[in-house]
């Protein structure tokens, strides 16, 4: 037989050495984009971190700051209750657990500094691992594959978004390198071996990967049973995979997974754009080219298709060209039966594409026409909704294969000086994204809340209670202030009640989330904050003055008049009554906010819209008012066909109508339905089959209110 080329073979550093230089290369764009310093916790930026960042900071602190619980990762500085899981903060609880055991604390190193120098060391080693699966050894492929594994622009936007543990891409590329190792090599013991250690390492990063990764394997380790069907390579597949869910099972169980963990909707709205990899979107050589809608630089037809943002870059695009002429010019001869081994994983990787797709499938601004999923899938879609992300997959992949392509390529130095040139035409276009990872790590957030009345002696080991919890805030009004003040609590040594926690609702209702606060406002033993622009205002304020309250720059703080005398505001002033005869608009920078309770979006440009089944108002009316009172509702809907409304007041139904378009409601009520002064509408939309109500796909709710006169 013929032998290859030694060039092809040349493999001329041990594996261990490439390894190391694989992790310098990491380190060294890591150094080069931000700093090493953010490793500790004296670094500047950890003082007060920005968004869901802030979440998983708090996490990880509180989790070092506390004594060992059961399960592992849980904190009692989290709840009022018991103990909660750091899972639901996206903290890395494996990472912190480890650096809990080796006796470093939150004053020393910050973990979530750590996790990301980690995943920039980790990206190119896990890279490395699936060339040389697919059976690369050049050393300039080598490194150009590297090079594109860490210069992936949806890799650098996770991180520029502060999802830190979701960025840990380089479990991915170890599940399709020992994937990719099974079709080539078959299914070993250590093929197996390693998806169970990796499925229990990645079930305690992030439940996204981990369902990325039970995939790949599920490929991975039927690629026997496709090659020569049989029942021993059946039997081994399965147990492969029975391993990986053991393992998975027996991590989560360690670490504190529930199964109750909230009831998220949103699959089709958090979807990849199809012309997403392809069209320039945040681009440091062409900025952001307009084949659809854009927001904020990206592809975005429904307003959530920043998930799927996975443009390729220009370097990798040419790379596909490239790998594809050779294809076309060469043809590509494979060993007997790898296609049929390479079948499971191939239709895995088209299911996650599918997926990332959504059964809404948008092409710039077009749409094809929505496919039907029965209702017994809504619940495991939507808890994977953001599926944009299942393209990762493939987006490491397809350039591995296009170098593995031109590999073969008889012409070394010229394959070498074309790979150069895309390696550096996709780190030029990778320039913009670098930038806005530089800003987003460069300092802190402004301090827009003093912490110092946090630190009074009589507060510390005391509960501090947020309301509303995250779960019941309005889409979008969670502000990011009220995450550093959270963490500004637990660092003063009190417990944190309903704080940002991903999902988690703990089986509790918003409605009785409502009344626990008002409950809240007579408790002397902790402190209790509202958030304003999240509750009535009216009734809040009215509530308060039995209690005792102080004003502060997000709101009311209320509990033992000697805690929280440090808090020097006043209350704010209630908002007023209806005027009769003027209309009060719920549009963005209108009074509506803030009369406005559970169930409603953040106000948009003609008013709110419903996200749950039942919604609340709650409106002061003129002092002077006798008789029955006339309300007129201005409510927007879908055109065709229209939903159903019904609105209660007194405990009673006033009203029921179906709203299709623009609509209004009139509403005749007694005057004994208004309790001191206040009104209270209760909204319930009935729901067809009982499934939630999803806020983005149905365009319905309220954009105005007014008091008709006598």
């Amino acid at each position: 037989m013929r032998q290859a080329p030694a060039a092809v073979h040349a493999d001329r550093l041990p594996a261990w050495l490439q390894v190391i230089l694989a992790g310098l290369f990491g380190l060294a764009h890591a150094a080069v984009l931000l700093r090493l310093s953010l490793v500790t916790a004296g670094d500047a930026f950890w003082q007060r971190p920005p968004g869901d960042l802030a979440m998983a900071t708090m996490g990880a602190e509180a989790l070092l700051r506390d004594g060992w619980h059961f399960p592992l990762s849980a904190t009692a500085l989290l709840s009022a209750g018991d103990p909660l899981p750091i899972v639901y903060t996206d903290s890395m609880p494996w990472l912190v657990l480890l650096l809990k055991a080796l006796g470093l604390s939150a004053e020393l190193v910050a973990p979530m500094g750590l996790c990301i120098l980690l995943g920039f060391v980790l990206q190119p080693v896990a890279a490395l691992a699936l060339l040389r699966a697919v059976g690369i050894r050049r050393w300039e492929v080598l490194l150009a594959g590297i090079a594109f594994a860490s210069f992936l622009p949806a890799w650098i936007l996770r991180l520029h978004m502060h999802h830190l543990a979701l960025a840990s891409h380089w479990t991915l590329l170890l599940a399709l390198a020992l994937a990719v190792q099974a079709v080539r090599r078959g299914v070993s013991a250590a093929v197996i071996a390693g998806f169970a250690a990796l499925g229990a390492l990645v079930i305690g990063l992030h439940a996204y990967l981990w369902a990325m990764v039970a995939g790949i394997a599920l490929g991975g380790l039927f690629a026997d049973a496709a090659r020569r069907p049989a029942l021993g390579s059946v039997l081994r597949g399965g147990l492969g995979f029975g391993a990986l869910l053991a393992s998975s099972v027996l991590a989560a169980w360690l670490l504190g997974y529930r199964t109750e963990n909230g009831a998220p909707t949103g699959f089709g709205f958090f979807s990849m754009n199809l012309l997403s990899p392809v069209v320039p979107q945040l681009s440091g050589l062409f900025g952001t080219l307009s084949a659809g809608p854009v927001a904020d630089g990206i592809l975005d037809a429904t307003g959530g298709q920043y998930e799927g943002f996975n443009y390729l870059g220009l370097g990798i695009l040419l790379l596909l060209a490239a790998a594809a002429l050779h294809l076309a010019r060469h043809g590509l001869r494979a060993a007997p039966g790898l296609w049929r081994a390479a079948l499971p994983l191939g239709l895995v990787l088209f299911g996650c594409l599918l997926f990332a797709l959504s059964n809404r499938i948008l092409i710039g601004g077009f749409a094809l026409p929505t496919i039907p999923l029965p209702r017994s899938l809504d619940g495991l879609v939507n808890q994977l909704r953001a599926s944009g992300r299942f393209f990762w997959p493939l987006a490491y992949l397809l350039p591995v294969l296009a170098l593995a392509v031109l590999a073969r390529a008889r012409h070394r130095q010229a394959v070498g000086a074309v790979l150069a040139g895309f390696v550096l035409l996709q780190a030029g276009d990778m320039a913009r994204l670098d930038g806005m990872l530089r800003t987003t790590f460069r300092a802190p957030m402004p301090a827009d809340v003093d912490p110092a009345p946090l630190r009074h002696v009589g507060l510390d080991g005391r509960t501090v209670t947020l309301h509303p919890p995250l779960a019941c805030t309005r889409p979008g009004g969670w502000p990011l202030d009220f995450s550093q003040f959270a963490m500004a609590t637990m660092r003063a040594g009190m417990r944190v009640e309903g704080g940002p926690v991903t999902r988690l609702t703990g089986g509790r209702s918003c409605e009785s989330a409502r009344r626990n606060a008002l409950a809240g406002l007579q408790d002397r033993d902790g402190l209790h904050v509202f958030l304003a622009g999240q509750w009535p205002e009216a009734l809040l304020l009215r509530a308060a003055a039995q209690g005792s309250c102080r004003g502060f720059e997000m709101g009311l703080v209320c509990g033992n008049p000697a805690l929280i005398a440090g808090f020097a505001q006043p209350l704010p002033a209630p908002p007023p009554p209806l005027r009769p005869g003027v209309e009060l608009s719920f549009a963005a920078g209108e009074g509506g906010i803030r009369l406005l309770g559970a169930g409603w979006s953040m106000p948009g440009p003609w008013g709110v819209r419903f996200t749950a089944a039942e919604a609340e108002l709650v409106l002061p009316m003129p002092a002077d008012r006798e008789g029955p009172a006339r309300l007129t509702l201005r409510m927007r809907g879908p055109t065709a066909p229209g939903r159903t409304v019904i609105v209660e007041a007194g405990g009673g139904e006033v009203a029921r109508q179906a709203i299709a378009a623009s609509d209004a409601i009139t509403l005749t009520l007694p005057p004994e339905v208004v309790e001191d002064g206040l009104l209270a509408l209760r909204f319930v939309v009935p729901q067809a089959g009982g499934g939630p109500m999803d806020d983005h796909q149905r365009e319905l709710g309220l954009e105005a209110i007014r008091l008709e006169p006598h």
